[in-house]
């Protein structure tokens, strides 16, 4: 029964710079060791998650989620009809902007073959 209090006391003293130390070894596994890259970051994510859920107490989680659900019902949304029209005009000017530098692309890859041409 020591032994079983001993640790847990010590990973409660200590549990900030165990999952520091590991997410600094998982980093610099992902940095080095690229073939474990998609399993590094999965670990990272729950390790970052587990420190984000224990140095939040149980009530500012709750409070959060609270003030989240206050917040989402403040928010006013577009009607149908403005929403339709927004994507409209985004479509448009983004179809535009595209036409525009797919032309300045073409325009520059002109000058820069025919100016290479001539060197040659």
């Amino acid at each position: 029964m020591f032994i079983k209090t001993n640790t847990v006391n010590f990973l409660k003293k200590h549990i900030k710079k165990l999952l520091i130390t590991t997410l600094i070894i998982l980093l610099i596994m992902f940095i080095i060791f690229n073939y474990y890259s998609n399993l590094c970051i999965t670990f990272i994510i729950i390790i970052i998650s587990v420190m984000i859920l224990y140095f939040l107490k149980k009530n500012d989680i709750i409070r959060i989620l609270i003030q989240s659900y206050k917040e989402l019902k403040q928010v006013s949304w577009p009607s149908y009809k403005d929403t339709i029209s927004i994507t409209i005009i985004i479509t448009i000017v983004t179809v535009i902007i595209s036409l525009i530098i797919w032309g300045l692309d073409t325009l520059l890859i002109n000058i820069i073959s025919f100016i290479t041409k001539l060197k040659v």
